[in-house]
């Protein structure tokens, strides 16, 4: 899990939610609490996967598609995640002449792979009305 996964839940949660409605960048991004610059990366992938419409001028801003309720979770997830940097996350050296330091990035980087295909695969059940049910649940 990282930030723009999480920005693109809220994002999605919120124009679900107030769905014939178009919010600017700025807007939108204090609901959110990020910064407008963090939300318009997040968008534009949104976007370019038809999670969400821009509408340029005065009266334009971020709007719903049909498709926004029904965004599963774990597709945003590998749209977010996937072959993202996510820095140094291994110890040790391969060419350590230490047997645990040389060998523990590549047994540790399969158990990674593993543990990202579970989170995947957890997610693959929700959606994004999922997740409004869930919180409006929990406002009452």
């Amino acid at each position: 899990m990282n930030l723009s996964f999480n920005i693109a839940i809220h994002v999605l949660t919120f124009l679900t939610k107030h769905s014939n409605e178009r919010f600017s960048s700025d807007a939108l991004a204090e609901k959110v609490c990020v910064n407008a610059v963090q939300l318009r990366n997040v968008a534009r992938i949104l976007k370019q996967h038809d999670y969400l419409d821009v509408h340029r001028g005065q009266a334009g801003g971020y709007q719903a598609t049909k498709k926004t309720a029904s965004a599963n979770l774990g597709d945003l997830y590998l749209l977010f995640t996937e072959g993202r940097d996510k820095g140094r996350i291994f110890t040790g050296d391969h060419d350590s002449s230490c047997e645990v330091s040389s060998q523990i990035s590549t047994t540790m980087a399969k158990h990674f792979q593993q543990e990202a295909i579970r989170v995947q695969a957890y997610y693959e059940n929700f959606t994004i009305k999922d997740i409004l049910e869930d919180i409006l649940k929990e406002d009452k």
